[in-house]
């Protein structure tokens, strides 16, 4: 028992050096401007009958949730990994530039993919083309996860928690493909 509490405290402990490291007005613009982009891409992926009717008319695989809940998933993953940027961007260590340089390469590769991915999916209609995209999300994000775990613990669990949507948002793209 007393293993789990010293996990528990060093946990707390990382946690609360990293919140005194972290720039917040770097997190704050970090979490605007991927969020501005999602929007963007949502707004240039929409059908003319907007997502939910596309939605509505398409096969889709076994624990799917309502449409209503991705864009609020959306919204807080683009909130979660903007916030991860922004704080990696800023990093002041000097010994951790190529680790910061790469990393936020490897993230805006990744919302390259991200950005393009709705208008694939929703304004096109091309799944397969879609999947690949996001097949690309998840190795670019993976990449830019071990990067921002370098620089700040809690930029890379953030980057964690998008990979494990993007796996699941894989699945019912591969879903989406397999059945309709």
């Amino acid at each position: 028992m007393s293993f789990i509490k010293n996990q528990k405290r060093k946990i707390r402990s990382i946690i609360r050096v990293e919140l005194c490291r972290i720039d917040l007005k770097c997190v704050i613009i970090g979490a605007v401007i991927i969020l501005l982009c999602g929007f963007l891409s949502a707004f240039v992926g929409c059908p003319a009958d907007g997502f939910g009717t596309f939605f509505r008319c398409l096969e889709r695989p076994r624990f799917t949730p309502p449409a209503f809940l991705f864009p609020i998933i959306w919204t807080l993953l683009y909130i979660l990994i903007g916030a991860a940027a922004g704080a990696v961007a800023c990093a002041r260590e000097r010994s951790l530039e190529a680790d910061k340089f790469k990393g936020l390469l490897f993230f805006i590769l990744m919302m390259v993919f991200n950005f393009v991915w709705t208008p694939l999916f929703f304004g096109a209609g091309a799944f397969f083309a879609a999947f690949c995209a996001i097949i690309m999300m998840l190795i670019l994000s993976f990449f830019a996860a071990c990067f921002f775990f370098r620089i700040f613990v809690l930029s890379g669990a953030a980057m964690v928690i998008y990979i494990l949507w993007l796996l699941f948002a894989a699945y019912l793209n591969l879903g989406v493909i397999i059945l309709n």
